[in-house]
């Protein structure tokens, strides 16, 4: 499961290469998707491109462009799907926090029912 930073990152990737196979990204354009929020150095942002990588989401792949970093990215299977494992996430955390509603509304039911009953 991605961290919130990772997940800002991989939402900036997923929708920069829509439609496209492989795309050229430098540093500064992701550092600055998630800023102000979040502020990395590059080589904390070149760390979490290499665990999206491993973790199967992209390829990434280091060029230089005028003196300049550049990051190749490629969605891979897991990183195409993502939208719908945001999806998917977002309804298991609602079905979690709606479960556990009830179960305290239903706690303090039994609790109220058992003072009338016992006082």
């Amino acid at each position: 499961m991605l961290n919130r930073v990772e997940a800002k990152i991989m939402d900036y990737l997923f929708d920069k290469c829509k439609g496209k196979k492989t795309v050229l990204v430098t540093p500064k354009e992701i550092l600055h998707s998630i800023m102000p929020k979040h502020e990395l150095t590059v080589k904390q942002l070149d760390g979490i491109m290499k665990n999206l990588a491993v973790d199967g989401y992209i390829d990434v792949f280091n060029s230089d462009n005028k003196g300049q970093l550049v990051y190749v990215v490629t969605l891979k299977q897991r990183g195409e799907a993502y939208e719908r494992e945001k999806v998917e996430r977002r309804k298991k955390l609602a079905f979690s926090v709606g479960w556990k509603v009830a179960l305290t509304l239903l706690g303090f039911a039994i609790i109220y029912v058992l003072g009338l009953i016992f006082t």
